[in-house]
Formats: C-alpha cells, sequence, structure tokens
C-alpha cells in the first residue's frame, strides 16, 4: 500500500535537509510551482517522486511531460532542464557560470604548464617579448633565430658575468696589453653567466610579434601562435655558486637585479653544447651579419671562449684574428660616442648642432643608462639582465645613428673597434702595485669592479674549491704564475681546500 500521505507532507519537504544549507550559495524559488504550494506535491502511484508529479497518461513513467513540462525539468527546478538560467542547484545561473567561470581558469593553466614546461621550469613571459632560454627550449628557439637570423642581420648584444678577481702585474707595452691581459686571464677563469640578443633589420625594425603565414620564415614556430613571437632572447647558462669562482660582490648584485642562481644551477644551458649550436646558428662567421655592443670587450672575450672551448690566446694579436674570425663586423656604441665626443667629429665631418647637443649634455656620463637616458629611449625588463640591456643597446644604436652620425656610420672608421680592447690614450706600463691612472678596467654592463685586491670564490672547503690566500704580489708562493698560460704577470696567491 501506498505511504501515509503525512509522511510527505509537504510542510515537512520544504527544507528537509536545511541543515546542510549553505548560506551563502544563491536561493532560486521554483518558478514551476503553483501559487500557494510548498515543496513538493505528495506522491501517487502516477508519478515518481525523484521527477515531479506524473499526469494520468503517463502510468508508471517517471519522464512522461506533465502539465506541460518535462519531468526532469520540474525536478532540477525547471526552466529549460540543466541548461536554463532560471532554474536552481545544477541548473541556477551561478553554477552555470561557475561552470564556465572553471573551465576557462583550467584552460589559461593548461596554457601556463605548456610554456612552463617549454621554458626549463622558469615562470614563462606569455606577453613579452624577451624571450628566456633554458636547457628545456634551447633547440626550439635556437631553430627559431635561425630562421630569422637572414631578414634580421644585425644583432645587438649584452653578457652578464661574475665580476673581476684578477688584476694582472708587470710590465706592459701599451694600455691595450694591459686591458687584454686583464681580460683574458678573468675570462679563463670565469663563466658567463646570461647572453642576450635582440635582431633587427637593417631598417632597424624587430621582428612582429605573429608573423603572417607569406612573411614568416619557414619552420618558424611562432607562426600563428598565441605566444608572440620574441625579438630578445636571453640564454641562461650553468652556473654553480659552490663550484665556481666569483666576486661575490658582483653575484649579491645581479641576483638583487633580479638572476636567479639556483635556476641557474638547476636548469642553466651547458655552455659547451651552446657553443656548438652557435657555430651553425648563422649568428657568427659571416660578413653580412653585424653584433652591435656596448663597452664590449669581455662580451666577445666570451663568447669566443665558448666558442673556441680552450683558454684564449696569450697573444692579443691572436686573440684579434679570432675575434675577426667568429665576428667580422663589431660596432661598440661606447667606442663610437667616445670618439665622436673628443674629436667633435661623425663620419670624418664636423658635428651637427643636435649631436653636439646630446654630447655637451651627456658629459663625462658613460654608462648604457646614462645614454638611454639622455636619449630618452624607455628600457623594456628589468636593468643588468642581459636580455633587457641588449634590447637597449640595439635601440640606442639606431638613435645615435640617426640623431648622431647622420643616418650612415663609417665603416672603415668604427667597423671593429671594441673598448675595452682599444686603447685611446698615450702608451702606458705597469709594474707591481697599483694600476696607474687610466688603466682600470672600468665598471663592465653590471659587473662591479673588484676593489680590495683578493678575489671571492665559493664559500666552502668540501668541494675542493680555489680560494684566495693573500694579497696580490710578485711572490706566488712557489706555486708559480697563475695567470693563465703563464703570461701577463702574477694575480695573486690561490691554494685549494683540504
Amino acid at each position: 500500500m501506498p505511504p501515509q500521505t503525512a509522511r510527505f507532507n509537504p510542510q515537512l519537504l520544504s527544507g528537509p535537509f536545511s541543515h546542510l544549507q549553505q548560506s551563502h550559495l544563491p536561493h532560486h524559488p521554483n518558478q514551476h510551482q503553483p501559487p500557494g504550494s510548498a515543496g513538493l506535491p505528495p506522491p501517487s502511484f502516477n508519478a515518481h517522486p525523484a521527477f515531479a508529479q506524473g499526469n494520468q497518461n503517463s502510468a508508471l513513467n517517471p519522464f512522461a511531460p506533465s502539465n506541460g513540462t518535462s519531468g526532469l525539468a520540474a525536478g532540477f527546478g525547471g526552466g529549460g532542464g540543466l541548461g536554463g538560467g532560471g532554474g536552481t542547484g545544477l541548473a541556477s545561473h551561478a553554477a552555470v557560470m561557475g561552470f564556465a567561470h572553471g573551465a576557462a581558469i583550467q584552460q589559461q593553466q593548461q596554457a601556463r604548464e605548456a610554456l612552463r614546461r617549454g621554458s626549463g621550469g622558469v615562470k614563462g613571459h606569455t606577453k613579452s617579448r624577451i624571450r628566456d632560454v633554458w636547457k628545456g627550449n634551447l633547440d626550439q628557439e635556437m631553430q627559431n633565430i635561425r630562421d630569422l637570423v637572414e631578414k634580421y642581420p644585425y644583432i645587438s648584444m649584452d653578457t652578464e658575468f661574475p665580476g673581476i678577481v684578477a688584476r694582472p702585474m708587470g710590465a706592459f707595452t701599451t694600455k691595450a696589453d694591459y686591458h687584454y691581459q686583464t681580460l683574458r686571464c678573468n675570462v679563463d677563469l670565469l663563466k658567463v653567466i646570461q647572453l642576450g640578443i635582440t635582431l633587427f633589420s637593417e631598417d632597424g625594425e624587430m621582428p612582429p610579434a605573429h608573423p603572417s603565414e607569406g612573411n614568416a620564415p619557414s619552420g618558424m614556430s611562432y607562426q600563428n601562435s598565441l605566444v608572440p613571437c620574441p625579438y630578445t632572447w636571453q640564454f641562461n647558462f650553468r652556473f654553480s655558486l659552490a663550484d665556481d669562482m666569483y666576486n661575490q660582490e658582483s653575484i649579491d648584485f645581479l641576483q638583487t637585479s633580479g638572476m636567479d642562481m639556483k635556476m641557474h644551477l638547476e636548469n642553466g644551458i651547458d655552455p659547451k653544447t651552446f657553443g656548438a649550436m652557435m657555430i651553425s646558428s648563422g649568428l657568427v662567421l659571416l660578413e653580412d651579419v653585424r653584433w652591435i655592443s656596448f663597452h664590449s670587450g669581455y662580451d666577445f672575450g666570451y663568447l669566443v671562449k665558448l666558442m673556441l672551448c680552450k683558454p684564449l690566446p696569450e697573444d692579443e694579436v691572436e686573440y684579434r684574428k679570432l675575434l675577426n674570425i667568429f665576428f667580422p663586423a663589431i660596432y661598440d656604441i661606447k667606442y663610437m660616442v667616445k670618439s665622436a665626443q673628443r674629436s667633435n667629429q661623425a663620419n670624418s665631418s664636423p658635428l651637427t648642432a643636435n649631436a653636439s647637443a646630446i654630447l655637451n649634455s651627456l658629459g663625462q656620463k658613460s654608462g648604457l643608462q646614462d645614454l638611454a637616458d639622455e636619449l630618452g629611449i624607455k628600457r623594456i625588463g628589468t636593468a643588468h639582465q642581459a636580455g633587457s640591456d641588449s634590447l637597449l643597446t640595439g635601440k640606442i644604436f639606431w638613435d645615435i645613428k640617426k640623431n648622431i652620425f647622420n643616418g650612415t656610420i663609417d665603416d672603415e672608421k668604427y667597423l671593429g673597434q671594441v673598448w675595452g680592447l682599444n686603447g685611446m690614450g698615450a702608451l702606458a706600463s705597469t709594474t707591481a702595485g697599483p694600476p696607474i691612472e687610466g688603466q682600470s678596467t672600468p665598471n663592465l654592463n653590471g659587473a662591479t669592479i673588484y676593489t680590495n685586491g683578493t678575489p671571492d670564490t665559493p664559500n666552502t672547503t668540501q668541494t675542493g674549491a680555489v680560494h684566495a690566500t693573500g694579497q696580490a704580489s710578485g711572490n706566488n708562493g712557489g706555486m708559480g704564475t697563475l695567470t693563465p698560460q703563464g703570461a701577463g704577470g702574477v694575480f695573486g696567491r690561490f691554494g685549494f681546500g683540504k
């Protein structure tokens, strides 16, 4: 026999789970209940209590229509079943909007995760066009650069490295010789941490964010991609604070600028792998590829070391031969600007009024950011990171070409000149002791100059890392001259951790 109606009295069913209700959820009254009724109607033999009241013609079919409304729709509160916005429960407007919002969030998370995996585990720059390159996405990004470099053969460049840890002592024939020996012993001892490059066309244009099918090189992975094509690539190399030598002040400075040394240890690019890929990249060994730099003696020293895979030559003349092979065409902005300031000429012609005003206002300021501020060029990215610095370097080059050099640069006068190697002053010599005025190597693109005579090395004795044991002097304690290859003077006394 059917259950007693009182057991299913509508007054009792108006809130049978009221103790479980959540006050923060919106409540939508059932718009399909007749006025004056509350809860569910009493069951009958011709209806199923889970799907609302049936009619006399539906027998025991719970899905049969009742009073023009489907049983399923009535059971979920009406309003067109699950798709309606006027129902309750899963059919409510709040629930439908919640499902849509959840799906959108999931898609965003999946996109971020895919980009994170592609960039070696670092935070992806979905909107930025400065692409971080780690070992996980090195192959892909090098292929993209190969595809672009033929159309964008002007490459502005910057590196970040762990400071200066050595100074040569002895007699030197020229200031340039002193600078080269300082460069050589430091580059041989240390490792590059970052390399940034930015591509430009002959007119100073950068690659578009979304190359069209007609203009994109074959194989370009950013074609028709939601992720914009980079114009700047920041290569992050493996570096260990436990095993590699560094200047502590420089590392602190770079970390303050946002460099993640843990990421460099875990996901950094192997320098030998990168050097091998550079040889076949289309970036080097070609006369029509022009490299743009700023105070780039050390920058190119590290790049030559990456591709040479051995210490730099003892003699600067031999080094110059290698530099000209790997990088046949180099512009150094600092050399160009300093030359124009000293000679009051650009391309062997008198400076224009506009050029004179810029150089006079610049005065003795000689940093990359100083020049950018004078020209009104806004930085993109973080200062003292190689990607942002390379982009700023490129923008400055095209601006000074227009406003100081009248739109033309005399390659005979400026091409191949590198500030940091080319001494523009008188000949000089040094002896054991402090360098004479004008001979110390200036600040180098974020690398802090070591000033107290001894280099900082890993703070550990378990790894066998090199550590300083005394001030630089002519007496090396019987260990022999420690400048690489035994030439150019002594830079200090060192021992190995036990």
